[in-house]
């Protein structure tokens, strides 16, 4: 891992953007996502997320909904101005904030804890449309 990175040792399947508050949760997304082939970019808020889009042909953004210091408005915001899907996380037992996200323009929104083959299906669609 390199500042946030991680490189597959063979194939590439993508880049995504990851922005995850909790060091486990994180960690377990990048030991699953470096598995399956995938460039990871670990952002802290909007502001870098901004800067890995314009850097980097990320295929999606997966993002915790609650995020400290960015709104999921903000990041959805950014996302949908270069055009990439994001993929929502979180604990948010209201349906209707997962709902209100998705009618916003997120792709999809995955109620923690999830299964990571739904993870992994949904960037696999995701993949295909990109």
């Amino acid at each position: 891992m390199r500042g946030g990175t991680v490189i597959a040792a063979n194939t590439t399947t993508g880049i995504l953007a990851l922005l995850e508050p909790d060091d486990s949760v994180r960690d377990a997304l990048l030991t699953l996502l470096h598995g399956q082939g995938w460039v990871v970019e670990v952002a802290t808020d909007a502001k870098e997320l901004g800067k890995l889009l314009q850097a980097w042909d990320v295929t999606a953004v997966i993002s915790e909904a609650s995020m400290p210091g960015a709104a999921a408005s903000e990041i959805l915001g950014v996302c949908s101005a270069r055009h990439v899907p994001v993929i929502f996380t979180g604990h948010d037992q209201r349906v209707q904030a997962a709902v209100d996200l998705v009618r916003q323009g997120a792709d999809d929104y995955l109620d923690k804890p999830f299964s990571h083959q739904r993870l992994l299906d949904l960037l696999n669609r995701l993949t295909r449309a990109h």
